[in-house]
């Protein structure tokens, strides 16, 4: 899928609505600029970074229908699954979570963190159904993350002549190979372009990025440590914060969830 595509199923949620999209000004040492060439082949290999990482964790709270979910899960950005835990903030209620582009699948589950590989066996504890992007935003931020990886670079020059957007340089945490330690990993934050075409100005939309659907946080080698997704008409952000890549897939430790998962 393309970034377009992207967009476009964001817009299909109604994540954006301009009348709603306005700069947030709190402490902006700068304002909003066109990418640089360097900037711009960063974000274009986001994707690539991430497809090319094997399994990379991903972490992130969101509210749907009045209800807060907490997911700690891992994305398989080749083979197109995500596999983990998702529960209320409390601890509460966890359940085995499984997703692909189409389907999800959730089992009750008391064993802990993380989610156990192989994983179990599918049997009737599992619920499974459809991904339902139209209609639940967990749903539709589980489809989002598993079109963040492309098995290609993007195109930096077009990516540098769309309305994506520096925002601001910043610092994210992330944990390090030690067990008490972690480090601070300088990245730009970056609107996405709302689509794959050159900036017109006669288009009526904004110039600042405060029109994207998906902000980037993105270190000089091309890797997104955390993204941003906007949900919803008045504007809400999705924070999802992605971990180190582990080198290798997991599609054949999901077994047969990876067949019920592909199966629809």
């Amino acid at each position: 899928m393309t970034r377009s595509a992207v967009a476009a199923l964001l817009a299909l949620l109604t994540f954006v609505a301009l009348a709603a999209c306005t700069s947030e000004p709190d402490n902006e040492p700068e304002p909003a600029r066109p990418l640089t060439s360097e900037e711009a082949q960063h974000l274009a290999l986001v994707r690539f970074r991430n497809f090319d990482a094997g399994t990379r964790p991903v972490s992130f709270e969101v509210t749907d229908s009045g209800l807060t979910y907490v997911v700690e899960a891992s994305v398989d950005f080749a083979a197109g699954l995500g596999y983990g835990l998702v529960s209320d903030p409390a601890g509460s209620e966890t359940l085995l979570l499984g997703w692909s582009s189409t389907t999800v699948s959730t089992t009750p589950w008391a064993g802990g963190e993380p989610a156990p590989l192989p994983a179990p066996p599918v049997d009737e504890s599992w619920t499974t159904s459809a991904l339902s992007v139209e209609q639940s935003r967990l749903h539709a931020t589980l489809a989002i993350l598993l079109e963040l990886g492309a098995d290609r670079p993007d195109n930096a020059l077009l990516l540098q002549q769309t309305d994506a957007r520096w925002l601001r340089d910043d610092e994210v945490t992330i944990d390090s190979d030690s067990d008490s330690d972690s480090d601070s990993v300088a990245v730009s934050v970056i609107a996405g372009p709302t689509a794959d075409v050159v900036y017109d100005p006669e288009s009526g939309l904004p110039d600042d990025g405060s029109a994207a659907t998906l902000r980037y946080w993105v270190d000089d080698t091309g890797v997104a440590h955390r993204v941003e997704l906007r949900l919803g008409a008045g504007g809400d952000w999705t924070v999802v914060d992605l971990g180190t890549g582990t080198g290798s897939g997991m599609a054949d430790q999901l077994g047969e969830l990876a067949d019920v998962l592909a199966a629809s």
